[in-house]
C-alpha cells in the first residue's frame, strides 16, 4: 500500500509500468540527467504530455520527413488539388506497388527517473532502449492523468506548526480532522485510490478509452436479422496473451493479426511488413527547450478498408440448405437467381422501381376523383401499379428460392455461430426444460405427447446454459467472420413486409372480383397491398443507421410495452364496471304540448332529470320509456328528459366493451383531449369519476410512457455511440453520398484557405470592418422592429414608406456583403470557409431584389411570404449576444442529426399518408369537410392529419370522425389500430428522439463525468450528509422517537465517512483543474459590489460602507489544511465562515446586531424571542462569540433540544393548516349564499389568524431583526412568502371592513401563499422546491431565451402573412363589406333571426401583440388547429371564407408547430432534465454507476423468505405444504392457473347489460372466488399461520380474496340502484388481475424499481399537489363569482377548490387553457357588479393572465417535464442490460433467496460466517461466487462425462476425450485471478460484518455483484469507491500477513510436532529385517510419557480474527474453536502454571 503493488496481488495484476519490459530504454537519455539533478527534478516537475492517437497520411517516398515539417501543404504536385484526390486514401503520386498507407500514431512523453519513481515505474525499465516502439496503453498513466502533474496547482494550505500564519482563523469550524493516530489509515486510503487498478489496469478516473472495445466481428450481428454486410474482421494488433478487451495496443505483431477472411491475410499481412516513412505533428507548436518533456511518437499502419472491400465484393458466394424443401446450395437456377438479386445494378434496379411506385401511388391520391381503384382500373397509373406489385412479388419469390424462407442453420453451422430456434427465441424450450425439471420429465412427456426438442438440441441447450467465465466459448471459433450471402428471407423485418405486401395485393385482388370489397366494406388489404414503399426510408444516410440501432433496446421496449399492455387492460376493464352505459344517457328535450316534438342536446351527458313541477331529481329512463336504476351526475333540466339510447359518433365511443374501453384508456394516455372524457363521465356518474382519469394519467403516462422515454433516450444514446465507431471504422462508406461530397469539400476548402496569406491592405479592412458590423447588425433590427410595427389598421402610405425603408436597407446589407467579398479576393478559400459570409452575400442578392420588386408593386402578397428571407437576417443579431449564441450553439452541436431526423420525420409521414389514403379515402363524405375539415380526404389531408395526430393536439376528432363514418365494426377497429401505431410511432418515438438529441448536447462528457462527481460530492454530498447525521426536522424527529424510524446509526461509519470525505477533499486537492475551481475565491455579490463603488469618492455616501464591507454576506468556505508539528501530520477539514471578521464588524458597527435599532442581543424580551424561534439564517451571536444552531441537533438520548422551539413551530404549523382549511370552506360562493354580512364568524376568525400571524413576526423580527441584520427575517425566503402573506391578509381585511369587495378579493387571493408552508414538513419536498423554483431560474430563462429567439421572428413573419386575413362574418358566406343587417341562425332546432358580426377570432394575427400572443398560446400545442383551420379557409382581406380556400397557408404554421415542438417543447424538457441531474447529482454518474444503482434497488427490494420444517411437519401439513406452497403437483398448479386466466377472461368479456348486472360472470367469478379461497387457506395450512402472514403480499392476497368472495356473494341479493357496491366489488374482483404480477419477472422488477423509486416520486408529487393547493385557493377567491363562458361549464369553474384543482389538473396537459383564460377576463357590460355589495361576476384579465399563464409554465412546462426527469434519473431499469450486461434479474434473486432460506429457515436474514462457503455453493448465477462454475463444477463434469453403474458405484465410465476437450477450455490466468477475488471476496464479508459477528441477507446481497457481475471501479461512485478501497486495503494487508502468519504456524507445527516425539517412547526397530517390517503394523505403541515427568503441552496456536476497526481477536467468537483442545494435565497442583503456558 505504500507506493508499491501489493505482494499478495503482484503475480496476478497487470503490469503498471506504462512502457512494458521493453520499453524502459525511453527514459535511458534522461537516467543520467536524473541522477545528477535529483533535485531539480523533484522541485520542479517535468511537464505531462497528454498522449494523443491521431490518424495522419503517410508522406511520400521521395520526400523526407525534414521537407514535410517545413512544406507542408504547398509540396505537393499539381494533381494533388485535384477535389477527385480529397475522397482516396492515399497520399501523393505513388505506384500501386509502392502505396503508403495512413498510420495511426501515438504521442506521450517520456520520463525522467524522479518523474518515473512518482509514477511507481518500476526499476527495470531503466534496461530498454529508446528505439523501441512498444507501448502498452492499458497503462493507468495514459489513461488518466498523473496526481504528481495535478499537485502544480494545489490549492491546500500546508503549514509545519501550529503557529503558522497560513492556518485558517480559530473560529473555523472544524468539519473533519485526521489525527497522527489515524495518519496509517488516512494515507493507505489515499494511496489506494491513486494506484489501485483492476483486473484491465484501469483506475477510477477518467481514461484515455473509457468503454471497451468491441470486434468489428460482431457488426454484423448489430445489423440486424437479414441486413448483414460482408465486412472484413479488422482486429488492431495487441501485446501478447496480455491484451485486454478495454485497451488498445499498438505492438505490431503479426502472428497475432487474426485473418480477416479467406483469401485477404495475404494481402493485410504484407502490408504490415512494408516498412514505410513516419509523417508526425508535434503536440504543440512550442519550440523546444531544456525543461520540455521529450515528445515520443508511434505509428501504424491502418488497413485499406477500400481495397479491402473489393476484394470481399469479388469473393465467391455460397450457398446453404435446401431452400423449400426442394433447391439444393447447388442448384443453377437457385445460383444465378442469387447472383442476379445480389447484383449491384438489380438493387439500384429495385429501389428505383419502387421509387416510380410510390410515385404513382401519390399522384393518385393527391386529388381522388374515384376512390374505388387500386383493382378497378379506372386510371392509367393503375395498369402501372399492377405490373409493379406483380413484378415485386416476383421478386419475393425469387428471394425465397434464392436464400431459403426461414430456416438458415446450415449456414450458421458452416460459419460456427450458435443458431437460435423459434422456440429458443419464444422461450417455449425454457419453458419446457424448466416444467420438466420440476415435474418430472416422464410426466411432461406424458402430457405432451409430441418431441419439442430432440436430446441433442436438449445437451446443446444445457450446456450452452452452463457457460462459465473461466473457459472460452464451448466450441467456438477465435474469428467469427459475417455472413457472406444474405439471411432467409424471413428473417428481415424488410422482407417481411414485403411478403404481407405481396399476399395483401393479390388477396384484395381475389376479394374486388364483382366488387366483393365494397359491398362488404373490407379495405384493410389496399393499405397493406402497398405497405411496402415504407422500405424508402431505408436509404444510405447517418439517421436511419441510428433507427434501426435502436433494436439495441428492444428487449427493454419489450418489457416496458408489456408492462404497459398489462395497465392499460387494467384500467380497460375498470372502465367498463365503472362507465358502462354512461355515455348512452343524454339530455333530451321534450315539448310539453307535443312529446313527440324532441330535441337531443349535443354531447351533454347526465344521470338523472328534474320533474317539471316538484323539481325533484328523478331516475334517467332507457329508450322505451322505463325508469333506470339510479339518478346521478348532471341533472336535466325542466322539460328535458336523461334518455340512455345510443352512444355518440354512431355508436362507436363508450366504454360499454373491452374494445372500446382500451381506446379511450389511450386517449388517456395520450394526454389530449382525455378531459373532455372526464367531463363526460362527471356529468354521467359523479364528480368522483375523475379520480380514474387522474390515476390512469399518473400510471399510464406520467410513469409508462415516461419510462418509455427513458428507454428510446438510453437506446439512441447506444445506438449513436455505436454508429460513431462504425463511422470511425468504415470512414466515409458509412454516411450518405452527399454528406461525403458536402464533406470533401469542406475539407479542401479548408486545405485552400491555410495555403494563402492576407496582404496588409485585407488584414487592415477586415480590423475596420470588425469594428463598424455592429452598425449593419443595428440596421437588421431596425428593419425587424419596423415589421413588426405594422398593423392591420396600417395606411398604405406608410406601407409604401416602410417598403421604401426595407429597400435602403437592403442595399447597405448588399454593399456590406460586396464588400466583405473585396476583402476576400486575396483567399477567396477562407472566404468559403465562413458559412455565415456566403449566406449573408445570397440573401443580400435575394432580399435586394425582392426590396425592389416589392417597391415596384409587381410582387403583391408574394412579398409577405418572401419576407422570410428578410426576417432571416436576425440570426445575426442572436449571435451577436455571447448567451444566445453559446445557446444555441450548443443546441445545435447535433445539428446534423437533428436535420437528418427532420427530414425523415416528414418524408415517413409522407410515405404513410400515401398508406392512410388508401384507407381512408372516400370515408367520410366530402360535404362533411366544412365541419370536418381533416378527415383523411386526400394525399395532403392525410399528410396534415397525421402530423395533427403527432402533435396530439385534437387527435380524436379525426379518429372519431373516421369512426363514425366507418362502413362496418372491422373498419372501426382498425381504424384505431392505425391511429394508436401512428400515435406511438409519430410522438412517442420519433419526437421523443429530439429529447434525446438535444439532451446529449447538454451532457456532460464521459471523461467529465468522474472529476465532477468528486466536485459536486464535496460541494453538495458531503455537507448535506453531515448535516443529516446530527440534524433533522420536528417530523423527523418525532417519527423517530415515536415510531421507531431511525436507523443503527453507528458512530464508527460517521468516522469512517469524515475519514473518506477528508481524504476525497485531499485527493481533489491534487486535480489540477479541479483544484483551481475550490481554489477560486467566492463571487462578490453583485450588490456589495456597486455599493462599494458608488460610495468611492462620495463623501455623503460613506456611512453606505458600512453596507458594502460586510462580512456577514460573505459566502463559506471550505478550507483543507495540512499540518506538520511535533506529534506527526494532521490533515484538517473546516469550515471558514469569517467569524473574525463578524465579529470585528459588529465592534465597529455594534447596532447592526440590534433589531430595530433598539433591542440589544442582551436585552431580555430579544433573548425570549430567541429562546421561541431559531435563527432565520446564520448563526446567533451576542458581539463576543457565536452560538451554533441547535434547534434540529438530535441523538439518541435527547430528540428534543429546544422543546419550546418545537412547540412554537408546531403551534403555528397547525395555525397555517386551519388558515388553509378556512380558505378552501369560506369560498366567495359560500359567503353568497349564506349572506355574510361585514362581521361574521368567519372574518373574527381571519382577525384571529391575522393577530396569530402578526405576533409570529413581531417575535421572529425582534429575535433576528427584519430587514438588516446579522439573522435579519427577510434574509430567508420563507419568511418572505409570510410576510407578503400577512400584509395581504392586513390588507384584505381593511378592504373588507371597508365594502371594497373588488380589492377585498384579489388579496384574499394572496393568502393562499402560506399553504407554501406546508412543503417544510418534508426536506425532501423542501429540496424539489428550490430545485424547481429557485435554482432551476436560469436554465428556465435560458430556454426562454432560446424560445424568444424563435418565437419573435416567426411572429413578424406570421404578421406579415395574415395580417387582417383571418376575419369572418358570422354569416359565413360574406364578405367584410356585405357583413350587415340580421340573418336566419339555426338555434338548436329553431330557426332566429341573428345579427350579422364580422369579427376575429380568439387567435389572430392583427398585429404584433395579438401574433405573438397567439404563437405564444399554440407553443403548447393547444388551438394550433384552430388557428390553421382559419389559415387554410382565408381567402384574402375581408372576403368570404372558403373551405381549404387557401390550402398552402398550412406551411406558416406546420412549420412552427414542428420547430416549436422541437426546440421550445422538447428544451424544456431537455433544460429541465438536465438541471435536475445536475444539480442531484446524476448527470455525472457514467452508464455502469447507472447500472449499478439501478440494481442495488431491485437488490435492496429482496427479503429472507422463512419456511417451515418439513420434518417437524405433520403429514397433511407436508401434503399442502408440497400442494399449495411449493406446488410440486402439476395438475393442481394447473388447474390454478386455468381458474386465474379464465377468471381474466370474464372481466375482458364484460359488456353493457342493463337488464342482467349480474350475468354468467358473476356465477363464475363466486366460483374462482371459492377456489382463490380454499387455496389461501391450504396455503395457511401448509405454512403455518406465523409464516403466512409474515409475508406482506400473503395478507393482502387473502384481504382481497375474502372481500371479493363476500361483496360478490352479497351481490345476488344488492339491487343495480346501489352502485356504488357494484362498482367497488368489481374493482375487488378486478384487483385479482394483479396476481398476475408475481408470477411475470418483468412485471415484478418493474414494480420493484418503481417501489425503491417511490420517495422522490411521492415528494415531487406533494411538491406539485401543494402548488395545485396554492394556485386553487388563489383562483377561487378571485373568480369564484365569475359568471360561466363558451369555454365553463357547470364543471369546468373556480367556483369551489375541487372544482379549481380539477381545472388545474386540466390546464397542466395543455387542455383548454388558453380559451379558460380568455372566459376569466369578462368584463363590463358583459357581467355585473353590485356597489352595495362586495359581489361580482366579472373577471379580471390581469390576474387571469397572470394566474393562468404562470401556471401554464409551472406546471406544464416545470412540473410535468420534472416527472419526466424524475423517470429518467430513478428509472435507470434501461441502464441494468447496459454497460456490463448483469444479468442481474429476479430469477437470479429467487435462486439466492433460496439457497439462503436452506440455512436460514426462520427468516431472519442473519447466518454464522461458516455458512458463507454453504451458500455460495449452493447455487449458480451472477448471484453466487465460487471459483468453479457452470460447466466446470464437479456435479457438471460427473453428468456429462461420466457414468456410474447404479449396481456398482466403482463401475464408472469416464469420457477422457470430452473431459480433456472440457478442461483444455480452462483459462489459467482467469483461474488465478478468480481464486484472489475469492480470497478477498470471503475475507471483505468477514470484516465488514465482524462486528455484528454474522452476515446479513442485504449485506451479502449487495457485495456479491461487485465481484461477480460488475467492476468496482466502473460502478462505484467516488463515496462508495473509496470505502471500498478502505476496505479492499484492508483485507489485501490482512491476506499478505496471512501467508507470513502460514509460515510461522507451519515452524511451530514442526517444533510442537518434535517437541511431542521427544517425549515418547520411541522402540527400537531394525527396518531392514523382512520379519520385523511385517510386524510394525501390528504393534501397539505406546505414547504414554513416563510417570512422574509432567508433559507441557506445546503453545497453541492462536488464529487470528477481525475486529471492528483493526484485526485483533473478537470477544463474539469462541476462542477454543480456534485453539486445539489441550489435553489433561497429569500433575493437578501445577494447573496455574499449565494455564499460563496455555495463554
Amino acid at each position: 500500500m505504500q507506493g508499491r503493488k501489493r505482494t499478495l496481488t503482484e503475480p496476478f495484476e497487470p503490469n503498471t509500468n506504462p512502457f512494458g519490459d521493453n520499453a524502459a530504454v525511453m527514459t535511458e537519455n534522461v537516467e543520467d540527467n536524473s541522477e545528477t539533478d535529483g533535485n531539480r527534478l523533484e522541485s520542479k516537475p517535468q511537464a505531462l504530455v497528454p498522449p494523443a492517437l491521431n490518424i495522419v497520411p503517410p508522406e511520400s517516398s521521395i520526400h523526407s520527413t525534414e521537407e514535410k515539417k517545413g512544406d507542408e501543404y504547398n509540396g505537393n504536385d499539381k494533381d494533388s488539388s485535384l477535389i477527385s484526390n480529397i475522397f482516396r486514401t492515399r497520399v501523393g503520386r505513388s505506384s500501386h506497388e509502392n502505396l503508403s498507407r495512413p498510420k495511426l500514431s501515438l504521442k506521450t512523453a517520456s520520463f525522467g527517473a524522479a518523474e518515473s519513481s512518482r509514477r511507481n515505474v518500476s526499476p527495470s525499465t531503466k534496461s530498454a532502449k529508446s528505439s523501441s516502439q512498444y507501448i502498452d496503453l492499458n497503462d493507468e498513466r495514459l489513461r488518466r492523468r498523473s496526481f504528481s502533474s495535478y499537485s502544480r496547482s494545489s490549492s491546500r494550505r500546508v503549514s509545519n506548526s501550529p503557529s503558522s500564519t497560513d492556518r485558517p482563523p480559530r473560529s473555523a469550524k472544524v468539519l473533519s480532522l485526521i489525527a497522527a493516530d489515524d495518519m496509517d489509515d488516512f494515507e493507505d486510503l489515499q494511496k489506494g485510490f491513486k494506484s489501485a487498478i483492476d483486473e484491465e489496469g484501469l483506475t477510477w478516473l477518467p481514461q484515455l478509452k473509457s468503454e471497451k472495445s468491441r470486434p468489428v466481428s460482431d457488426v454484423g450481428e448489430d445489423r440486424g436479422e437479414g441486413e448483414q454486410e460482408s465486412i472484413p474482421d479488422v482486429h488492431t494488433p495487441n501485446v501478447g496473451a496480455s491484451a485486454t478487451p478495454g485497451s488498445i495496443h499498438l505492438t505490431p505483431e503479426p502472428a497475432q493479426n487474426g485473418s480477416v477472411s479467406e483469401g485477404l491475410e495475404g494481402s493485410i499481412n504484407n502490408s504490415r511488413k512494408k516498412p514505410s516513412p513516419k509523417f508526425f505533428h508535434h503536440l504543440s507548436p512550442q519550440k523546444e527547450d531544456k525543461d520540455q518533456t521529450e515528445v515520443i511518437e508511434y505509428a501504424e499502419d491502418i488497413l485499406d478498408f477500400e481495397t479491402l472491400q473489393r476484394k470481399l465484393e469479388s469473393r465467391p458466394f455460397v450457398l446453404y440448405g435446401h431452400s423449400l424443401g426442394v433447391f439444393s446450395p447447388t442448384n443453377p437456377l437457385r445460383i444465378k437467381i442469387a447472383r442476379f438479386l445480389l447484383h449491384r445494378r438489380y438493387s439500384l434496379l429495385y429501389n428505383t422501381l419502387l421509387t416510380f411506385y410510390a410515385i404513382l401511388l401519390a399522384i393518385r391520391t393527391y386529388n381522388p376523383h374515384n376512390v374505388v381503384f387500386l383493382y378497378r382500373f379506372s386510371n392509367w397509373t393503375d395498369y402501372f401499379i399492377f405490373i409493379l406489385s406483380a413484378c415485386f412479388t416476383g421478386n419475393d419469390i425469387a428471394k425465397i428460392i434464392a436464400f431459403g424462407f426461414w430456416d438458415d442453420s446450415e449456414m450458421f453451422k458452416a460459419y460456427g455461430r450458435e443458431y437460435k430456434s423459434i422456440l429458443q427465441r419464444s422461450g417455449i424450450m425454457k419453458l419446457y426444460i424448466y416444467l420438466r425439471e420440476k415435474y418430472g420429465r416422464k410426466l411432461i412427456d406424458f402430457i405432451i405427447p409430441f418431441r419439442i426438442i430432440s436430446p441433442g438440441e436438449e445437451t446443446k441447450y444445457q450446456r450452452s446454459s452452463l457457460s462459465t467465465s473461466l473457459t472460452k466459448p464451448y466450441g467456438a471459433k477465435e474469428n467469427q467472420r459475417p455472413f457472406g450471402t444474405p439471411r432467409a428471407f424471413a428473417r428481415s423485418s424488410w422482407n417481411r413486409i414485403d411478403l404481407v405486401s405481396s399476399v395483401s395485393f393479390w388477396l384484395g385482388m381475389f376479394l374486388s372480383i364483382k366488387s366483393y370489397d365494397t359491398k362488404t366494406g373490407i379495405r384493410i388489404f389496399k393499405p397493406l397491398a402497398i405497405l411496402r414503399i415504407l422500405r424508402l426510408v431505408n436509404v444510405d444516410t447517418g439517421m436511419p443507421s441510428i433507427l434501426r440501432g435502436l433494436k439495441y433496446g428492444i428487449p427493454q421496449l419489450v418489457n416496458v410495452s408489456s408492462m404497459l399492455v398489462y395497465f392499460w387492460i387494467f384500467f380497460g376493464i375498470l372502465g367498463v364496471q365503472i362507465f358502462q352505459g354512461s355515455f348512452r344517457r343524454q339530455c333530451v328535450w321534450f315539448n310539453p304540448e307535443d312529446p313527440t316534438d324532441t330535441y337531443q342536446y349535443d354531447m351533454q351527458f347526465c344521470g338523472g332529470y328534474l320533474d317539471p313541477v316538484t323539481k325533484r331529481k328523478q331516475n334517467y329512463i332507457y329508450e322505451d320509456g322505463s325508469e333506470g336504476s339510479v339518478s346521478k351526475g348532471f341533472l336535466c333540466p325542466q322539460y328535458s328528459k336523461c334518455v340512455s339510447n345510443a352512444n355518440p359518433y354512431n355508436g362507436r365511443i363508450s366504454f360499454d366493451n373491452i374494445v372500446n374501453s382500451m381506446e379511450l384508456v389511450f386517449v388517456i394516455m395520450s394526454a389530449n383531449t382525455f378531459t373532455d372524457l372526464m367531463y363526460y363521465t362527471m356529468d354521467s356518474d359523479e364528480m368522483a369519476a375523475c379520480l380514474f382519469f387522474i390515476v390512469c394519467i399518473f400510471v399510464l403516462t406520467i410513469w409508462l410512457l415516461n419510462l418509455l422515454i427513458a428507454v428510446l433516450v438510453s437506446s439512441f444514446e447506444i445506438a449513436n455511440e455505436e454508429y460513431k465507431k462504425k463511422k470511425f471504422i468504415y470512414g466515409s462508406r458509412k454516411t450518405g453520398y452527399v454528406a461525403r461530397i458536402v464533406t470533401g469539400y469542406w475539407k479542401y476548402f479548408k486545405l485552400k484557405a491555410n495555403q494563402t496569406k492576407f496582404p496588409n491592405w485585407s488584414q487592415k479592412g477586415l480590423a475596420i470592418y470588425s469594428h463598424v458590423e455592429f452598425i449593419f447588425v443595428i440596421l437588421i433590427i431596425c428593419d425587424i422592429g419596423m415589421r413588426a410595427s405594422v398593423k392591420v389598421s396600417t395606411s398604405a402610405n406608410c406601407n409604401n414608406i416602410l417598403l421604401k425603408t426595407d429597400r435602403g436597407i437592403s442595399i447597405v446589407l448588399f454593399i456590406e456583403s460586396l464588400a466583405r467579398l473585396v476583402l476576400y479576393l486575396p483567399n477567396m478559400w477562407k472566404f468559403l470557409t465562413k458559412p455565415s459570409y456566403v449566406y449573408d452575400f445570397i440573401i443580400s442578392i435575394i432580399t435586394l431584389v425582392i426590396s425592389c420588386l416589392a417597391v415596384e408593386g409587381v410582387l403583391g402578397h408574394m412579398y409577405a411570404w418572401l419576407s422570410i428571407f428578410h426576417i432571416s437576417r436576425f440570426y445575426r443579431v442572436i449571435i451577436s449576444f455571447n448567451l444566445t449564441k453559446k445557446l444555441w450553439k450548443q443546441i445545435l452541436s447535433n445539428g446534423v442529426m437533428i436535420w437528418n431526423l427532420s427530414s425523415f420525420y416528414f418524408f415517413f409521414t409522407f410515405l404513410v399518408a400515401i398508406i392512410m389514403a388508401v384507407y381512408f379515402e372516400g370515408v367520410i363524405p366530402p360535404e362533411e369537410m366544412a365541419d370536418q375539415p381533416f378527415g383523411m380526404y386526400s394525399l395532403p389531408n392525410s399528410f396534415l392529419s397525421l402530423f395533427i395526430i403527432g402533435s396530439t393536439e385534437n387527435w380524436t376528432d379525426i379518429l372519431y370522425a373516421l369512426q363514425k363514418h366507418s362502413p362496418n365494426i372491422s373498419s372501426t377497429f382498425f381504424c384505431s389500430v392505425f391511429f394508436i401505431i401512428w400515435f406511438l410511432l409519430s410522438n412517442s418515438v420519433i419526437l421523443n428522439i429530439f429529447i434525446a438529441l438535444i439532451s446529449e448536447s447538454m451532457e456532460v462528457k464521459e471523461e467529465e463525468k468522474r472529476p465532477q462527481q468528486i466536485k459536486h460530492y464535496l460541494k453538495f454530498v458531503y455537507p448535506q450528509k453531515i448535516q443529516e447525521y446530527t440534524h433533522a426536522s420536528l417530523v423527523a424527529r418525532i417519527r423517530k422517537k415515536f415510531f421507531g424510524g431511525h436507523r443503527n446509526e453507528d458512530t464508527r461509519d460517521f468516522k469512517q465517512f469524515l475519514m473518506r470525505g477528508t481524504a476525497i477533499m485531499n485527493i481533489a486537492q491534487n486535480m489540477g483543474e479541479l483544484a483551481d475551481e475550490f481554489k477560486e475565491p467566492p463571487s462578490e455579490n453583485l450588490f456589495k459590489k456597486g455599493l462599494s463603488k458608488l460610495t468611492i469618492g462620495v463623501p455623503s455616501l460613506k456611512r453606505l460602507r458600512m453596507f458594502a464591507n460586510n462580512p456577514f454576506y460573505k459566502n463559506s468556505d471550505v478550507v483543507f489544511t495540512e499540518t506538520n508539528d511535533i506529534n506527526g501530520r494532521t490533515y484538517i477539514l473546516e469550515l471558514n465562515e469569517y467569524e473574525d471578521e463578524k465579529l470585528d464588524y459588529l465592534k465597529k458597527y455594534p447596532l447592526f446586531n440590534y433589531s430595530y435599532y433598539f433591542f440589544s442581543p442582551q436585552h431580555r424580551f430579544r433573548r425570549f424571542c430567541q429562546r421561541l424561534v431559531p435563527p432565520s439564517t446564520g448563526k446567533r451571536t451576542d458581539g463576543s462569540r457565536f452560538f451554533e444552531d441547535s434547534t434540529d441537533l438530535y441523538n439518541k438520548r435527547s430528540y428534543f433540544h429546544h422543546i419550546e422551539r418545537d412547540v412554537f413551530v408546531f403551534i403555528f404549523a397547525l395555525a397555517t393548516i386551519l388558515l388553509i382549511v378556512c380558505s378552501c370552506y369560506v369560498t366567495p360562493l359560500y359567503r353568497m349564499h349564506h349572506k355574510m354580512g361585514t362581521w361574521n364568524w368567519s372574518s373574527a376568525l381571519d382577525c384571529a389568524f391575522i393577530g396569530a400571524f402578526s405576533i409570529e413576526f413581531i417575535v421572529k423580527t425582534v429575535a433576528d431583526g427584519f430587514i438588516y441584520s446579522p439573522n435579519a427575517y427577510l434574509r430567508n425566503p420563507w419568511n418572505f412568502i409570510d410576510f407578503c402573506v400577512l400584509i395581504s391578509m392586513w390588507i384584505n381585511l381593511i378592504a373588507y371592513l371597508k365594502n371594497n369587495g373588488n380589492l377585498s378579493r384579489i388579496f384574499k387571493g394572496l393568502t393562499a401563499l402560506r399553504a407554501l408552508r406546508c412543503l417544510t414538513i418534508s426536506n425532501t419536498a423542501r429540496q424539489t422546491f428550490n430545485l424547481v423554483m429557485f435554482d432551476g431560474l436560469n436554465k428556465i430563462f435560458e430556454a426562454g431565451l432560446i424560445s424568444l429567439s424563435l418565437l419573435f421572428p416567426f411572429t413578424v413573419w406570421g404578421l406579415s402573412i395574415f395580417k387582417g386575413r383571418l376575419g369572418t362574418c358570422n354569416d359565413g358566406s360574406l364578405g367584410r363589406a356585405d357583413c350587415y343587417n340580421e340573418y336566419s341562425n339555426s338555434v338548436f332546432q329553431w330557426d332566429i333571426m341573428s345579427p350579422r358580426v364580422y369579427q376575429q377570432p380568439y387567435l389572430h394575427l392583427d398585429s404584433f401583440a395579438s401574433a405573438f400572443s397567439s404563437l405564444y398560446q399554440i407553443i403548447s400545442l393547444e388551438g394550433w388547429v384552430d388557428l390553421l383551420e382559419n389559415m387554410m379557409n382565408s381567402s384574402g382581406i375581408g372576403t368570404p371564407a372558403t373551405v381549404m380556400g387557401s390550402a398552402g397557408n398550412a406551411l406558416f404554421l406546420v412549420l412552427f408547430n414542428f420547430l416549436s415542438m422541437v426546440f421550445i417543447l422538447n428544451l424544456f424538457v431537455s433544460f429541465i432534465v438536465n438541471n435536475q441531474a445536475r444539480t442531484t447529482g446524476s448527470a455525472y454518474f457514467t452508464i455502469e454507476e447507472k447500472a449499478w444503482l439501478e440494481s442495488q434497488k431491485l437488490l435492496s427490494q429482496a427479503k429472507p423468505k422463512a419456511i417451515p420444517n418439513l420434518i417437524e411437519l405433520s403429514r397433511v401439513r407436508q401434503f399442502f405444504y408440497q400442494l399449495a406452497v411449493e406446488k410440486k403437483n402439476f395438475y393442481y398448479a394447473s388447474f390454478l392457473q386455468v381458474v386465474l386466466y379464465l377468471h381474466i377472461i370474464m372481466l375482458l368479456s364484460r359488456s353493457y347489460n342493463p337488464g342482467n348486472l349480474i350475468g354468467y360472470q358473476g356465477v363464475y367469478f363466486m366460483f374462482s372466488t371459492s377456489v382463490f379461497l380454499i387455496q389461501e387457506a391450504l396455503h395457511m395450512c401448509g405454512e403455518g399461520p406465523r409464516l403466512y402472514f409474515r409475508q406482506k403480499w400473503n395478507s393482502i392476497r387473502l384481504s382481497i380474496i375474502i372481500i371479493a368472495f363476500i361483496m360478490n356473494a352479497v351481490a345476488f341479493h344488492v339491487p343495480a340502484s346501489h352502485y356504488w357496491f357494484h362498482n367497488i366489488k368489481g374493482f375487488f374482483l378486478l384487483v385479482i388481475f394483479l396476481f398476475i404480477i408475481p408470477q411475470n419477472d418483468t412485471l415484478t422488477e418493474l414494480l420493484e424499481t418503481a417501489m425503491a423509486s417511490l420517495p422522490p416520486i411521492l415528494s415531487l408529487t406533494y411538491t406539485w399537489g401543494v402548488l395545485f393547493l396554492v394556485y386553487a385557493i388563489a383562483l377561487n377567491q378571485i373568480f369564484g363569482l365569475t359568471r360561466l363562458g363558451s369555454n365553463t361549464t357547470d364543471n369546468i369553474n373556480f367556483r369551489t377548490v375541487i372544482k379549481s384543482m380539477i381545472v388545474l389538473f386540466r390546464c397542466s396537459f395543455g387542455e383548454g387553457w388558453n380559451y379558460i383564460m380568455a372566459d376569466l377576463t369578462v368584463s363590463e357590460p358583459y357581467c355585473s357588479s353590485d356597489d352595495n355589495s362586495t359581489y361580482t361576476d366579472c373577471g379580471s384579465e390581469t390576474y387571469a393572465y397572470l394566474l393562468l399563464m404562470s401556471w401554464n409554465i409551472i406546471s406544464m412546462y416545470i412540473f410535468v417535464n420534472m416527472f419526466v426527469s424524475l423517470i429518467i434519473g430513478n428509472f435507470s431499469y434501461v441502464y441494468r442490460s447496459g454497460g456490463s450486461r448483469s444479468g442481474i434479474n429476479r430469477s437470479e434473486i429467487k435462486k439466492y433467496i433460496e439457497a439462503w432460506s436452506k440455512f436460514d429457515t426462520d427468516g431472519t436474514g442473519e447466518l454464522e460466517l461458516s455458512y458463507l462457503p454453504r451458500i455460495m455453493h449452493s447455487f449458480d448465477g451472477p448471484l453466487s461466487f465460487k471459483i468453479w462454475e457452470g460447466r466446470l463444477t464437479i456435479k457438471s463434469l460427473v453428468e456429462n462425462y461420466m457414468e456410474v453403474n447404479p449396481d456398482d458405484p466403482y463401475d464408472v465410465k469416464i469420457d477422457l476425450i470430452g473431459l480433456n476437450k472440457e478442461l483444455n477450455t480452462i483459462d489459467k490466468a482467469k483461474i488465478i485471478q478468480r481464486k484472489l477475488q475469492y480470497r478477498r471476496f470471503v475475507q471483505s464479508i468477514h470484516y465488514t460484518n465482524a462486528y455484528n459477528g454474522c452476515i446479513r441477507f442485504s449485506d451479502l446481497l449487495l457485495q456479491i455483484p461487485l465481484y461477480t457481475a460488475y467492476s468496482a471501479r466502473e460502478c462505484l461512485g467516488i463515496d462508495q469507491y473509496v470505502h471500498h478501497l478502505y476496505i479492499l486495503g484492508k483485507v489485501d494487508k490482512y491476506l499478505e500477513n496471512q501467508r507470513n502468519f502460514d509460515v510461522l504456524e507451519m515452524v511451530v507445527t514442526r517444533w510442537k510436532f518434535h517437541c511431542r516425539m521427544k517425549r515418547t517412547i520411541e522402540p527400537e526397530w531394525d527396518v531392514k529385517d523382512p520379519t520385523v517390517s511385517s510386524h510394525i503394523s501390528n504393534i501397539n505403541v505406546n505414547l504414554e510419557p513416563a510417570p512422574g515427568i509432567l508433559e507441557r503441552e506445546p503453545i497453541a496456536t492462536p488464529r487470528m480474527d477481525y475486529g471492528v476497526n483493526n484485526f485483533m481477536w473478537s470477544p463474539r467468537m469462541n476462542q477454543d474453536s480456534t485453539m486445539e483442545p489441550p489435553e489433561e494435565p497429569i500433575d493437578n497442583n501445577d494447573d496455574s502454571a499449565n494455564d499460563l503456558i496455555d495463554r
